[in-house]
């Protein structure tokens, strides 16, 4: 079994289940509530450094980082972004 990185995204672990589960999700949001893309890039590189990151999730809050980063009114609870 591949040991997969604690600092990845989950788009980067396992690209089928991604597009199954969150990507369907950041499909479903609302155009209005969404970062913009380039905000949302710089959010998941943010989050990328971050020590808190781990497979995907943000071991501070709980959340899936992908799915913070995508929306709007979203912030970090470090206030990296």
């Amino acid at each position: 079994m591949k040991e997969h990185c604690i600092k990845c995204l989950l788009e980067e672990l396992d690209p089928a289940q991604y597009e199954r589960d969150i990507g369907r999700l950041l499909a479903m949001m609302d155009h209005e509530q969404k970062t913009p893309k380039e905000e949302y890039e710089h959010r998941l590189a943010v989050c990328r450094e971050c020590d808190y990151l781990s497979k995907g999730t943000c071991n501070a809050c709980g959340c899936f980082v992908e799915l913070r980063a995508a929306t709007g009114r979203s912030h970090c609870p470090y206030k990296k972004w």
